[in-house]
């Protein structure tokens, strides 16, 4: 923001200055010398007169106040940080506050002010500013449609234009989020481009492949703090509350420096919804059925296995009080279950898991409560809220290649009973030269009861103080500042290797980034984050990262930008002190396992166009990254008499391609609506060290050790492409709209999965994990084409219904080797909206 005006006094006393040599005077009382010099002294007032008369007319054009709200012109939602100036003195401006008010102090007369806001047109004003009185004016802001209005904080945690960020970042809209019927937010994002989901693990640019949930390179997070598992890294993707949010924002490539350890690849940001001055309510009911799989032989379940569920969500401001409350419940049959069958009973070999054990079930309740003190204008003070009880199932490997594809191989399904929730109390405080504190805490809690006696208890405790300003003295400059602690308790038999069931892990940071804008087209941006870590009293690790862009508007709609970040992630508990068997397999701790570190780089284009009233952009993207101790889940005789898995550092690797998303909405012709949200990702996947030797194995006596590299553990080496990875990836989603009715569907494509473990091979035989895999790969060494389709229709005023279709052709395929996805669902979903 611009600088407040500097006030100068002038000093025109007639005790002193130009009359004090008269009143000084050891002549002053003589009448005649006085009179001698009359004139002398007349010339002295006339010279003082002239001196004092700026400011005595500076003095008599008193100054009034503007006051007012800037608010949205369509939701009449209030905006917080919206800029108000003079347009003939910007060093007279001011910022509206959390509450959208604003005050400014302006000499008397006629003014010219300018209200702006990204995303929104501004808006040009005048008034008429009474000496020593309180004018009012109410600004309404519309949205400046040609930018499809897209506001994200992510980039920088402030306000941005989508055009103006110096990464590629892809947004998720809730509409794309209701339309798909969607009950697990990841669902939604495989839709994404750029982004899919390996059995609950998220990959970005193929920047990661998969550990079984362990470790994710990919921070999680809700409203800008990390929703991971304290234990293992994990995102459960049920918990995040699809009722209440406001936007998806996907970060890709490294962001570690406002974001931490995690983002090693990118970031996904939910950022949840916020009340507005008009009341909002929705509710939505559902019910659908699995279809019977392709081949018959494959069902396991009797009669019709199906699901259902229902949420609801209000938001609502009563007068400085905003309050968002949501609430979900939902049971799910499952598609993946016991082993065997016999007539209409299920024998298994662990007689707990039966058909009914394996349902998913669950509740959740979410809140976002927000007070503004009317009496300290720009402060606030809440408190969010999530909380989830569930009931569902781990599937580790199916039982084998063809009826067994959709069951579980015995002793390697675990039954698990979650308990999981967050408070997330903050005070935020916006002042009027536009500096913006806020203090915020997370406590979060998981307790995983599990089947196999194997169950884990996490606390998580983070914190955050940021600042953020537009700095005046340099225009277009903004700057963002923090610190941040994590504090993870860990409690579970299952981390016993490290010498205590109990294990501690903290994290302290300090992060800044400076944005600067050039000549209204040149976006600079800097950023430097400082990490430490300590586990368990010991291993104090402290490690930089930097990261630098630049956004260069080259025409109107045209933006050329250039990024480079460095990643850091370190190990989680689990992959340093684990020490568990499931279905056979044993999972083996390294305490010695160190942290993965990266850089990324980009080129980018993003080009906005306009078709009569269809707006939306096409961006590309030229990426490489560089991982340096790269951890992964490697198979091993790692003890005499027993063979597992262990995570271990393996070496260098790097990925680089192409990426290009499009994305638009608007009218095509009367009555007629499209929106469509497109991608394609091209990736190398490559081991930078494919010999090099990362461990030796522990063989019985006599036998020699085998020594392990990439080479000798995969499965395909041709071009060294890295295991768990798709090297092209294709998505479209469309939805027409017309009038009442809507009809939408949805295409995703993803390539043959090249490499995988060889230890998975050496397993297939039967009677053992992994049974005819080998030969399943074989015969579906192509790739996946998934369709979805979608019709709905306004039934009233307020409410719609649909049916939606997943997996349209019920293809039977497997993503992540060893688990299938879901055959053909079909639902019906009603919606109101008041």
């Amino acid at each position: 923001m611009s600088k407040a005006r500097r006030s100068t006094t002038v000093n025109c006393s007639f005790k002193n200055n130009l009359l004090t040599p008269i009143i000084q005077s050891p002549d002053y009382r003589n009448v005649e010398s006085y009179s001698g010099n009359l004139f002398f002294y007349m010339k002295r007032i006339v010279l003082l007169f002239l001196t004092c008369l700026p400011a005595i007319m500076l003095q008599a054009q008193s100054a009034g106040t503007l006051k007012g709200t800037v608010m949205d012109g369509s939701s009449r939602e209030v905006i917080t940080g919206a800029i108000v100036l003079d347009g003939a003195d910007k060093s007279l401006g001011t910022l509206s506050d959390i509450n959208g008010a604003f005050e400014l102090k302006l000499p008397a007369g006629k003014h010219v002010l300018i209200c702006s806001y990204l995303g929104m047109l501004p808006d040009t004003f005048r008034v008429y500013i009474d000496s020593g009185n309180t004018s009012i004016y109410n600004v309404l802001l519309h949205s400046n449609s040609k930018n499809l209005g897209i506001v994200v904080v992510s980039a920088g945690k402030f306000e941005q234009k989508l055009e103006d960020i110096t990464v590629s970042m892809e947004v998720l809209k809730p509409a794309l989020i209701e339309q798909r019927n969607t009950t697990s937010i990841d669902k939604a994002l495989e839709q994404v481009p750029g982004l899919n989901i390996l059995d609950s693990e998220p990959q970005i640019r193929g920047g990661s492949g998969f550990s079984f949930g362990v470790g994710s390179r990919v921070a999680t997070l809700i409203d800008g703090f990390p929703i991971l598992s304290g234990d293992a890294g994990k995102t459960e993707w049920s918990f995040i509350p699809v009722e209440n949010i406001e936007q998806v924002e996907v970060i890709k490539g490294a962001s570690s420096v406002l974001y931490g350890s995690a983002a090693l690849s990118g970031t996904i940001n939910i950022r949840t919804a916020y009340a507005t001055d008009k009341p909002i309510t929705k509710a939505r009911i559902y019910s659908g059925i699995y279809s019977s799989p392709s081949d018959p032989t494959a069902k396991w379940w009797g009669g019709t296995a199906g699901f259902s569920g229902a949420d609801a969500f209000h938001s609502e401001r009563v007068k400085q009080i905003d309050y968002v409350i949501g609430i979900d419940g939902t049971y799910d049959h499952n598609y993946i279950g016991p082993n065997q069958k016999t007539g209409n009973k299920y024998i298994t070999i662990d007689s707990s898991i039966t058909e009914q054990s394996v349902a998913q079930r669950s509740a959740r309740f979410n809140f976002n409560f927000k007070w503004r003190p009317k009496k300290i204008t720009g402060l606030a003070l809440g408190i969010n809220g999530n909380f989830m009880q569930s009931h569902n199932n781990f599937s580790l490997v199916w039982g084998n290649d063809s009826n067994g594809i959709y069951k579980s191989y015995p002793h390697s399904m675990t039954i698990q009973d979650i308990t999981m929730g967050y408070l997330d109390p903050y005070i935020t405080f916006f002042s009027k030269n536009g500096m913006k504190h806020s203090l915020r805490g997370r406590l979060f809690y998981t307790r995983n009861d599990l089947s196999n006696n194997q169950s884990n208890l996490s606390h998580v405790y983070d914190g955050e103080y940021q600042v953020s300003k537009e700095l005046n003295a340099i225009e277009g400059l903004n700057f963002t500042g923090g610190i941040f602690m994590n504090q993870t308790y860990v409690s579970s038999n299952l981390y016993s290797a490290s010498g205590s069931k109990s294990n501690h892990l903290e994290n302290w940071s300090a992060y800044t980034q400076l944005d600067k804008k050039i000549w209204k087209v040149l976006n600079l941006s800097l950023g430097f984050r400082g990490e430490y870590f300590r586990i368990n009293g010991t291993e104090d690790v402290i490690k930089p990262v930097f990261r630098s862009g630049l956004d260069l508007k080259l025409a109107k709609a045209t933006f050329l930008r250039y990024s480079y970040g460095q990643g850091y992630r370190y190990p989680t508990i689990a992959e340093k002190f684990i020490f568990t068997n499931a279905g056979g397999i044993t999972i083996y701790p390294n305490p010695q396992i160190q942290p993965e570190t990266s850089w990324n780089t980009e080129v980018g284009l993003k080009q906005g166009f306009k078709f009569g009233n269809f707006y939306g952009y096409l961006d590309a993207a030229a990426f490489w990254q560089e991982y340096s101790n790269t951890i992964e889940y490697s198979y091993a005789v790692w003890k005499p008499d027993s063979v597992g898995f262990k995570f271990i550092n393996t070496g260098d690797t790097r990925v680089r391609g192409l990426d290009f998303s499009l994305m638009g909405e608007g009218k095509i012709a009367r009555d007629l609506t499209l929106s469509i949200l497109a991608g394609y990702t091209y990736c190398l996947p490559q081991s930078i060290t494919p010999d090099k030797v990362y461990a030796t194995d522990n063989p019985p006596a006599g036998i020699p050790p085998n020594q392990l590299s990439y080479a000798k553990t995969s499965t395909d080496t041709t071009n060294n492409i890295l295991k768990y990875r798709f090297q092209h990836i294709a998505k479209v989603d469309l939805q027409l709209t017309w009038k009442y009715l809507s009809v939408g569907g949805s295409v995703r494509y993803y390539s043959y999965m090249q490499n995988i473990d060889q230890a998975f091979y050496n397993l297939d035989q039967p009677n053992q994990p992994g049974s005819g895999i080998k030969e399943y790969r074989l015969k579906n060494d192509h790739g996946i084409t998934v369709f979805d389709a979608r019709i709905g229709c306004k039934v009233a005023k307020h409410y719609k219904a649909a049916v939606v279709v997943n997996n349209l052709m019920n293809l039977e395929y497997s993503l992540r080797p060893l688990k299938m996805e879901s055959p053909r669902t079909m639902a019906l979903q009603i919606s109101a909206e008041f």
